[in-house]
């Protein structure tokens, strides 16, 4: 309801639950969750949008709407509400002039989750989110502003859990897939434990599902999805790409894989005229869109968080009309006449003239027992708002001594008492940044542990705690935890290749000079960060000596776009590409 709907206050009419009103979860109650534009940024706005009367009970926006317009409160006064028209509905924030409403979903695609109301007569300015992408894209000042507003909004919410509902076990490993799922999105959610919350099976008995259909995900005004698939959850939020625009024939360029280095390929690839399709099986972002704050990074001195760097990239792809696919995990490749298919799990093959492989790695697992049953119930893979909510004020504990540890560490010492940080060698020196360990090293919260491991886990239905050995002391002991962090390495998602192309002994990918000459298709000699088949090109974690950086990600993802070019020129393939950008590759 992008214009608004008119109620006649009857039947919406709605006493929202005003006692979190004030606390310090408020949009309102710290400065920047609710800036007031100026005239001057007014009048940019007015050239984006339209204006229009309304009247105290106008719907301007509600949950399970498609799409919805950045609203700016010109006069009057509105409230954002959560399950408005419900009992116990619950009032999130007001807005009052020169104000505006929204979040980071509406850039992302997800349907609205919360319902925006007008509780005075006003008029209002509506901008829709086609033309908001076009602020977010030509006017700087703007841009910064409202998307920096946007993700404070969206942590404040992920904090109050203001809007998908997740019913399932602790124990049930598909609860720990969604769990995981919403956690790399950063879809804002509750999760309702059937072991701890009686709050849970009162809802299952009002809704009428049996126990046995658990998991299930409540979305505000959309479905009830039962075990919903990855791919089957983001479609019913709006956010897999299933309904974007695809072009006939072969694309220019498919980038497999949305960490860094795939955002970064896609943006470079599409702003040079490619005609450019990213597929990612999670989420946005890869492993650094969990990142708390990345410091290191070329032009940011404060730093930025993973949330922000994929929400940034992922607004320039938009801007240059890259075609995202999410919730598609590749299972196989071919290449015949000098274009390549790529198969998703969801049925759908692209064929391509040229691959930028960035699917990444996984973190490794710890050799324990119960490691499955505890993974997502006090062991985890990522650091991010989610997971510290369920720690609560800790203690846990992290292994691993790479900057990604450090980064967590960090993060989880705001809400947690103590953090060890637990590692097999004798300082952090040989495998993190000097700037991560000055920042621990004068952290009271944070405790490192040389030449430690962890043996065992204890718990029941969830961590309580683990039994640690240090070299050079006799037995072992126990240490209580709210949760486990493990960062100890990654192995290379190159599984989905089937070995077609050259891998290391660890199965990550063999690019440039590094391929062996007996390796090479039609033995022809391989670019920097091409594999060993023409067109087909490595970036990022997956590649065989790549370096373990945000910013040495981003760095290969533009340079693979370069040597794209080359190879399609090599190949007699660009003319087509000059055409339709009306300038020759340089």
């Amino acid at each position: 309801m992008s214009e608004g709907t008119a109620s006649d206050g009857a039947d919406r009419t709605v006493a929202p639950d005003r006692a979190g009103n004030g606390s310090g979860d408020s949009l309102l109650s710290v400065a920047g969750r609710s800036p007031v534009l100026d005239a001057a940024q007014l009048e940019v706005l007015r050239r984006y949008g339209g204006e229009r009367d309304v009247a105290a009970g106008d719907v301007l926006f509600a949950d399970g709407d498609e799409t919805y317009d950045l609203i700016v409160m010109l006069d009057g006064t509105a409230e954002i509400i959560q399950g408005y028209g419900l009992p116990g509905a619950t009032l999130i924030v007001e807005y009052g002039r020169s104000q505006f409403l929204g979040e980071i979903g509406m850039l992302t695609g997800q349907r609205a989750y919360l319902t925006a109301v007008a509780t005075s007569a006003g008029r209002v300015l509506a901008v829709p989110v086609a033309r908001l992408r076009a602020v977010m894209a030509h006017e700087p000042g703007l841009s910064d502003l409202i998307l920096a507003t946007f993700l404070l909004r969206h942590s404040i919410l992920m904090r109050r859990g203001a809007g998908l509902t997740l019913i399932g076990s602790r124990f049930d490993p598909d609860t720990r897939r969604l769990l995981e799922i919403l956690a790399r999105n950063r879809l804002v959610s509750t999760w309702l434990d059937l072991e701890a919350s009686p709050q849970a099976e009162a809802i299952l008995r009002g809704l009428d599902v049996p126990v046995a259909d658990v998991p299930v995900v409540i979305i505000p005004g959309g479905p009830l999805l039962r075990n919903p698939a990855g791919r089957v959850l983001l479609d019913a939020l709006g956010m897999s790409g299933a309904d974007a625009p695809y072009p006939a024939g072969a694309c220019d360029l498919l980038v497999v894989g949305g960490g860094p280095a795939g955002l970064a390929a896609s943006v470079y690839g599409a702003s040079e005229g490619l005609v450019t399709t990213l597929a990612e099986e999670t989420a946005l972002g890869g492993q650094a869109g969990t990142s708390s704050r990345i410091e290191n990074i070329l032009g940011f001195p404060a730093g930025l968080s993973g949330e922000e760097l994929a929400a940034r990239s992922a607004l320039q792809a938009q801007k240059f009309g890259v075609r995202i696919k999410l919730a598609a995990r590749a299972v196989s490749l071919s290449s015949d006449g000098g274009l390549h298919q790529v198969s998703f799990d969801d049925g759908e093959t692209v064929q391509a003239k040229s691959v930028v492989i960035a699917t990444g790695a996984h973190y490794n697992r710890l050799p324990l027992d119960r490691l499955e049953e505890l993974e997502g119930v006090g062991v985890y893979y990522a650091a991010t708002q989610a997971e510290a909510q369920a720690c609560g004020t800790g203690p846990v504990a992290i292994v691993g001594g790479g900057n990604s540890a450090g980064q967590a560490a960090l993060f989880l010492s705001r809400s947690c008492a103590q953090v060890h940080v637990l590692i097999r060698g004798e300082s952090l020196q040989a495998s993190m940044s000097r700037y991560l360990i000055d920042r621990i090293e004068h952290n009271p919260r944070i405790i490192v542990s040389p030449r430690t491991q962890v043996t065992a886990l204890i718990g029941t239905g969830q961590l309580e705690g683990v039994r640690i050995r240090r070299a050079g002391q006799p037995g072992e002991s126990e240490l209580s935890l709210r949760g486990l962090f493990v960062f100890i390495g990654a192995k290379p998602m190159s599984e989905w290749l089937a070995g077609q192309l050259a891998e290391d002994s660890r199965g990550f990918l063999l690019t440039g000079t590094d391929i062996p000459a007996a390796r090479l298709d039609h033995g022809t000699r391989p670019l920097f960060l091409e594999t060993s088949r023409p067109g087909i090109f490595c970036v990022g974690d997956v590649r065989s000596g790549s370096v373990k950086r945000a910013a040495a990600a981003i760095g290969e993802g533009s340079m693979a776009v370069r040597l794209v070019f080359d190879r399609l020129q090599s190949a007699g393939t660009t003319d087509a590409i000059e055409v339709r950008t009306g300038s020759p590759r340089v």
